[in-house]
C-alpha cells in the first residue's frame, strides 16, 4: 500500500461515500450518538482512511466516525488518503473490522466467509493474518451455517457460543427440530449440555453402533461411504471438538436411509439363499406394510417371538444353529440365535424325505418365480422416482405430445370405464386380440383403435362422470354439447317444455304477490 497524498488532509465531508464492501453492517445509534458529543468537544482525533476515487473519495475505514460526524452537521474532517485496489482496501477493511473489542462471533463468521469468497484467501492465510489457529477460523466459519432463527437468538444473546458451534453443525432441516425442543421449563433456552444430549438422543448416531458397513460405498451410492463424508465428527476435529468418543454421524437421514437400505438388502439375501435363518417379528409390534405385503407374495412366514421361537442368550453352543433375523423391534436388522419352538419343530421333521424335498423345490420355484415379479416392481418404483424430477414432466412446454403420451391418455380413458361396459366394448373391439401377448398385447390393441373407436369409450366415460343431477356449470356445459354433437336429442323441445311450466310457475307467483300487497289496510 502506498499512500500518494499527504498524510494527513482534510476534506469536504459530502465528498466522502460509504463503501459496499465494509463487513461491518451494524451499528448502535446510541454510542454513535456519543461519539458525535465527543467529537463536537474534542474534534476528530482519528482520521478516517479514504481512498480517491473519480468523484470524491471512498471511506475504507471509519464508518463509524463518518456516522458521527453527520450527526453534527461537520463540513471537514481530517482523512489519511490511500491509494488502494479493491483487494486491498477490502483487507484494511476487514483487519479493522475484526480488531474492534466488540466485534459478534457472527460478524467475524461473516467477515471471514467473505474474505474466501471475494478475495483470495485461504483458512491458513486468514490464520496468519489474524494470529488465530485455523481451529478458531473453521469454528467461526460454521456459524455460517446457523437458520435465521438461531443466529437472531445468538445476536439477542439469548444463546452463547458454545450453543451456537452445537447447533451450527447441524444441517438446517435438523436446527429447525433443535428449536422446536430447546425450551428449558423456565422458557429459556437449555443448557449446552442439554441441547447435546437431545441431539445426540435424536439427530445424531455413533457410526460404531451402525448395522451396516460404514466402509461401503455402494450401499446408497449418492451418499458414498461414511469414511468420506464431512457429516461425520472424525471427518473434521475442528468442528467436533466435543466429541470425545468415536465418530458421530451429524445426518440422521442418511444414516436411516442406508439402515433401512441395509436391512432391505439383507432379508433380500436371506430369502434368495441363507435356509438355515429366519426371518422374525415381535408379537407386540407390526412390520412394515410393503414388506409384508412382499413376504406375502413370496409365501413366506415371520416367526414371532414367544409363539414361533424363542431367542437364545450368550455363547450359542449348538452343533446345528439356527439363526433369526430382526424385521422389526428393538434388535431391527440384527441377527440373533434362535430355539424353534415345539410348534415349529414339527412342521421342519424329517427334512430329507421325499415329499419334504419336493416340497422345498416346489417352494424353490415359486419364490424364484415371484421374485422376478418383485423385481419388475422395484424397475417400475425408479422409474417413477426418476421421472418425477424430470423437468418433461414438470416444465411446460419441455415435452410434445407423442406416441407415448396417446397411449398413456387412451388408458386412462379406458380404465375409467365402469366394469361392465369394459367387458361390453371389450367384446365389440376385440380388446382380446393380442391376448396371447399379455399387457404389451392390450396396449397393442388400445392403440390401434380408431378415433370413431375412442369415441364411444370418452362418450360413455364423460357421460358417467358428469351424469350427476348436480353436476358443475363446466361439466354441465360439456355433456350438453355432446348431446348436441348426436344430432338426435331435441334439446330445444325440452327447453321450451319447461320454459312453459317456468312461466306458468312466474305467473302464479305474481298473482300472489299482487294480491298480498292488495290485502294491505290503508
Amino acid at each position: 500500500m502506498e499512500t500518494i497524498f499527504e498524510h494527513l488532509k482534510e476534506v469536504a465531508l459530502v465528498d466522502i461515500t460509504t463503501s459496499n464492501t465494509n463487513p461491518r453492517s451494524d451499528f448502535d445509534e446510541q454510542s454513535i450518538q456519543e461519539l458525535a458529543e465527543s467529537i463536537k468537544e474534542h474534534g476528530l482525533l482519528q482520521p478516517l482512511l479514504v481512498r480517491p476515487k473519480d468523484k470524491g473519495y471512498e471511506l475504507v475505514c471509519g464508518e463509524r466516525r463518518l456516522r458521527a460526524c453527520k450527526l453534527i452537521d461537520l463540513k471537514l474532517v481530517p482523512v489519511q488518503i490511500k491509494d488502494l485496489n479493491d483487494q486491498e482496501a477490502l483487507e484494511a477493511q476487514i483487519i479493522e473490522n475484526l480488531e474492534r473489542e466488540d466485534v459478534h462471533p457472527l460478524r467475524e463468521a461473516e467477515t471471514f466467509r467473505l474474505m474466501i469468497d471475494k478475495g483470495e484467501y485461504t483458512i491458513e492465510d486468514i490464520a496468519a493474518k489474524i494470529a488465530k489457529s485455523e481451529k478458531f477460523i473453521l469454528q467461526r466459519l460454521s456459524l455460517n451455517n446457523l437458520n435465521a432463527e438461531w443466529k437472531k437468538l445468538f445476536f439477542r444473546n439469548d444463546i452463547n457460543l458454545s450453543k451456537a458451534l452445537i447447533i451450527a453443525r447441524l444441517d438446517k432441516k435438523y436446527q429447525k427440530e433443535v428449536a422446536q425442543n430447546a425450551s428449558d421449563w423456565s422458557g429459556g433456552i437449555k443448557s449446552a449440555q442439554q441441547l447435546q444430549s437431545y441431539i445426540d438422543s435424536n439427530i445424531t448416531a455413533l457410526i460404531s453402533k451402525a448395522i451396516f458397513n460404514p466402509l461401503d460405498e455402494n450401499l446408497v451410492k449418492k451418499a458414498g461411504a461414511c469414511i468420506n463424508c464431512p457429516k461425520r465428527s472424525g471427518a473434521n476435529c475442528s468442528l467436533f471438538p466435543d466429541v470425545k468418543e468415536e465418530d458421530r454421524c451429524f445426518d440422521k437421514v442418511c444414516f436411516g436411509e442406508k439402515t433401512e437400505k441395509h436391512i432391505e438388502n439383507e432379508i433380500e439375501s436371506i430369502i434368495n439363499n441363507a435356509e438355515n435363518v429366519h426371518l422374525i417379528k415381535s408379537k407386540h409390534q407390526a412390520i412394515d406394510e410393503d414388506l409384508s405385503e412382499k413376504l406375502k407374495k413370496l409365501d413366506i412366514n415371520v416367526l414371532v417371538e414367544y409363539d414361533d421361537f424363542e431367542t437364545i442368550h450368550g455363547k450359542d453352543e449348538r452343533k446345528n444353529k439356527i439363526r433369526g433375523f430382526w424385521v422389526n423391534g428393538y434388535d431391527h436388522g440384527k441377527y440373533v440365535s434362535i430355539r424353534l419352538t415345539k410348534k415349529q419343530e414339527v412342521k421342519a421333521l424329517d427334512p430329507k424325505s421325499k415329499e419334504s424335498v419336493d416340497a422345498q423345490i416346489e417352494k424353490i420355484n415359486t419364490r424364484a418365480k415371484r421374485m422376478l415379479e418383485l423385481d419388475g416392481e422395484k424397475v417400475h418404483k425408479r422409474i417413477i422416482e426418476a421421472m418425477c424430477e424430470t423437468e418433461e414432466l414438470t416444465v411446460l412446454g419441455k415435452h410434445k405430445y407423442c406416441d407415448a403420451t396417446e397411449k398413456v391418455n387412451r388408458l386412462i380413458v379406458w380404465n375409467a370405464l365402469s366394469w361392465p361396459k369394459k367387458e361390453h366394448y371389450g367384446k365389440l373391439l376385440d380388446m382380446d386380440k393380442y391376448k396371447k401377448e399379455g399387457t404389451a398385447g392390450f396396449l397393442k390393441r388400445l392403440m390401434e383403435l380408431t378415433k370413431d373407436d375412442m369415441a364411444i369409450i370418452i362418450n360413455n366415460v364423460g357421460y358417467d362422470s358428469f351424469k350427476s343431477s348436480l353436476p358443475t356449470y363446466s361439466e354441465a356445459m360439456a355433456l350438453r354439447s355432446l348431446a348436441e354433437s348426436f344430432g338426435s336429442i331435441p334439446i330445444e323441445d325440452f327447453e321450451k317444455e319447461q320454459k312453459a311450466i317456468a312461466d306458468k310457475r312466474i305467473s302464479r307467483r305474481k298473482e300472489r304477490v299482487t294480491k298480498l300487497k292488495n290485502s294491505v289496510k290503508s
